[in-house]
């Protein structure tokens, strides 16, 4: 519902200035949030069966073909971890991995919102513009999130159980394994 209106070029400057503000002051804000407030064990960011590993997003979007294209937001902000590339194998840094996942994720959810504000300058087919490229500009992050993250997720399991020695006498060894998820799992940060 338009309440304010303005010249077509008005609309126009007004909404890229908005999104510039809604990226770069959402991006800041949810790049300063604690990262202990983000569980990879809440529901929101569990893999659910009909994700299937996360390869149905490989299925349905082709992945692998493109997220190499995606900038990495978070070089944008002071002091961020970079969730790019995968910079070492020990547990820890991929849990921690998990975590700023799970902000990435967030971060993107919270960019999708500010799409309705637009309907209030806009015309209500000017507003479903913005909330299209709302979602479609957040989609492809929130993907690569949903996607990697269960990767990283058996990536920690096999660590844990060679941890324990209890990997079967016929599977291949950690190393090779790792070296494998390692050149798959790399990721442009979100």
């Amino acid at each position: 519902m338009q309440v304010i209106f303005l010249s077509l070029p008005e609309t126009i400057f007004v909404d890229i200035l908005s999104w510039l503000l809604i990226h770069f002051s959402l991006g800041y804000w949810c790049s300063r949030l604690p990262v202990s407030k983000f569980d990879p064990q809440k529901r929101l960011y569990l893999t659910q069966s009909w994700e299937k590993g996360g390869e149905i997003y490989e299925r349905l979007f082709h992945v692998r073909s493109w997220k190499k294209f995606i900038p990495a937001g978070g070089k944008l902000y002071p002091n961020t971890f970079s969730l790019q590339k995968l910079s070492t194998l020990k547990k820890e840094y991929l849990e921690l991995w998990l975590k700023e996942s799970c902000r990435a994720e967030f971060c993107h959810w919270m960019m999708v919102f500010p799409g309705f504000l637009f309907f209030f300058w806009n015309s209500t087919r000017g507003g479903l513009i913005m909330l299209a490229y709302a979602m479609l500009n957040n989609l492809f992050p929130i993907v690569m999130q949903r996607f990697n993250r269960p990767r990283v997720r058996r990536l920690i399991e096999r660590l844990t159980a060679s941890e324990k020695n209890i990997f079967p006498a016929n599977s291949h060894s950690l190393k090779e394994e790792n070296k494998y998820d390692k050149e798959k799992v790399l990721i442009p940060n979100c």
